[in-house]
């Protein structure tokens, strides 16, 4: 574990803190359960990650893609907030942390070969750091689809 994730699973919200501050978030697992589940994941992935697919629960649309180390599932499953692990600041992030744009987890899943996660979240606000609903529906994207005939 990095000191600076672990330093700050120290200091992360609890689910009851979160709750009291409105943000509705709910404990997918205890810290023992918690511990288990990153555990079996496989962190192959850049700066040993897994690939987190971020979907929205309501709708199925997929929202965005991140990359979660140990400490940031640990926080995710203990906090009900998504938490990812940015490969290019080098550190973990609370989705919302500066924007206000939280992801409460309703469901985490594990892949067939655990270096994949999938979160189904509540997001308040855009979930795309350029102000889209999705990142894969800015004026970024590419968007190409199949005619039939």
């Amino acid at each position: 574990m990095r000191s600076s994730g672990a330093q700050q699973a120290a200091e992360a919200l609890t689910c009851g803190e979160a709750q009291r501050a409105g943000r509705g978030a709910t404990c997918l697992a205890t810290p023992e359960g918690a511990w288990k589940i990153a555990s079996s994941l496989n962190y192959r992935h850049l700066d040993g990650t897994v690939v987190a697919v971020v979907q929205d629960a309501e709708s199925g649309d997929v929202l965005m893609v991140a990359h979660m180390d140990f400490v940031a599932v640990i926080l995710t499953l203990t906090t009900g907030m998504a938490h990812y692990y940015s490969t290019t600041r080098r550190r973990i992030w609370l989705k919302g942390e500066t924007s206000g744009h939280y992801q409460i987890v309703e469901e985490f899943r594990s892949d067939c070969d655990g270096d994949a996660v999938l979160l189904r979240v509540r997001q308040t606000g855009p979930a795309c750091h350029l102000g889209s609903r999705s990142c894969f529906s800015s004026p970024n994207s590419t968007v190409l689809r199949v005619t039939r005939r």
